[in-house]
């Protein structure tokens, strides 16, 4: 049901961008590009590669101020301060490894609401700057007629210190795919994502991507 939908706090929200934006754009002096690709309203489905813990507070500052929801590992709520921390600023619980239908629902809802989603297709961390396989999950999501699917590169979070570059796309068209079985969409749609995400993380001045994940 809708209220049980996951909702942000403004406080926190706006905490945490003040606590995490003045590091990562100011002293690290990260870079977006693209910001002209942001819907100011309506679903978005947020969908970039994976390297390493910032990478969420990047995103959400790429898209700002849009207010980005995201999945966020199940043992962080384990703690009654941090997970009412986390869920104030968007995060609400996954479990990891597993097909989570409530985290999905969760999704689902948001999207419909038409708030803003965070999605790592990949649903790990990348070692080796190398984008991995995918789950359909993205895919299913980004069905939707009503979700604008927005991709994101980013390239250089995993580097210690270091500054990083975000590059967001143009909206990902998936109105074409419209054959065959759920699962077989949702996994020609996941394709069509890494493909682009795979694009802008040379932009963002990442390697090629070569693994089949990049389709």
């Amino acid at each position: 049901m809708a209220e049980d939908l996951p909702r942000i706090g403004p406080v926190r929200w706006w905490a945490a961008c003040i606590v995490l934006g003045i590091p990562l754009w100011l002293i690290r002096r990260n870079r977006i590009d693209g910001i002209e690709h942001v819907p100011s309203e309506g679903a978005v489905l947020v969908v970039t590669n994976h390297l390493s813990d910032r990478d969420p507070p990047i995103a959400g500052m790429a898209v700002f101020p849009r207010r980005l929801f995201y999945f966020a590992k199940k043992e962080l709520f384990a703690n009654r301060f941090v997970g009412w921390f986390f869920s104030g600023v968007g995060a609400f619980p996954v479990e990891r490894g597993a097909a989570d239908r409530d985290a999905f629902r969760a999704a689902r809802g948001i999207l419909k609401r038409g708030d803003a989603l965070l999605f790592f297709p990949e649903g790990t961390r990348s070692r080796n700057g190398q984008l991995g396989p995918p789950f359909p999950g993205a895919g299913s999501l980004g069905l939707d007629p009503e979700v604008t699917v927005l991709p994101i590169g980013i390239w250089g979070s995993h580097k210690g210190m270091r500054s990083a570059r975000a590059v967001i796309g143009p909206p990902i068209s998936l109105d074409d795919i419209v054959e065959g079985s759920r699962s077989e969409r949702s996994r020609r749609a996941v394709e069509r994502i890494m493909h682009a995400i795979g694009e802008l993380i040379v932009e963002a001045g990442g390697p090629p991507q070569t693994g089949s994940a990049h389709g």
